[in-house]
């Protein structure tokens, strides 16, 4: 009897433990089941990205072409004017080099862009450009010179200074995002 007892004994404890572990039944008499485990999804690793390297703060490049020839061929006053600029203001300079002739410094305004030029009887010459609308011809020209130049330096700049090997040529521009957002362009005249 005491075997049998055991018997019994061992196959309540059974039954209690499969129904602790969901194998009973459920309510209504049937059997429950276990939902299938669905497969997991695995994403496919990310590729490692290197850190974004901040850009110097001041880039200076010297160059004789670029800093030279920023523009590559150089506005002239009837060129812009011809595309729509207008003149800002006209002053009379007394030649340094001629006795008696007067000069003019000439500062035209362009599609936001301002040219100052020093002009002679005889020639136009180029004493400062501040360019902030790289729109225009001459301004995709420049953005070229200066991406150019932030390239050969070895990457962004925050502000680039570039010259020639007298120093007589300059050209400097702050970038924004990655892009010139003005530019100075200052060529040697006597």
């Amino acid at each position: 009897m005491l075997l049998s007892t055991s018997k019994g004994v061992s196959a309540a404890l059974l039954y209690a433990a499969l129904g602790l572990f969901g194998c009973g039944s459920d309510d209504n008499g049937q059997a429950a089941t276990r939902p299938e485990p669905k497969p997991t999804r695995r994403q496919a690793p990310r590729p490692r990205t290197q850190p974004a390297v901040a850009p110097k703060a001041v880039c200076t490049l010297t160059n004789d072409s670029l800093a030279g020839q920023p523009f590559g061929p150089e506005p002239t006053v009837q060129e812009l004017l011809s595309v729509g600029a207008t003149i800002k203001t006209r002053k009379p300079f007394a030649n340094l080099h001629e006795a008696g002739q007067m000069d003019t410094i000439l500062t035209l305004q362009h599609q936001g862009n301002e040219f100052e030029f020093y002009r002679t009887p005889d020639k136009d010459l180029l004493r400062q450009a501040i360019i902030t609308n790289f729109r225009p011809d001459y301004g995709r020209r420049l953005r070229a010179t200066l991406n150019e130049s932030a390239r050969q330096n070895g990457g962004t700049c925050l502000q680039l200074r570039l010259r020639d090997t007298e120093r007589a040529n300059n050209v400097s521009a702050t970038f924004t995002a990655g892009q010139p957002s003005i530019a100075r362009v200052q060529p040697y005249f006597d």
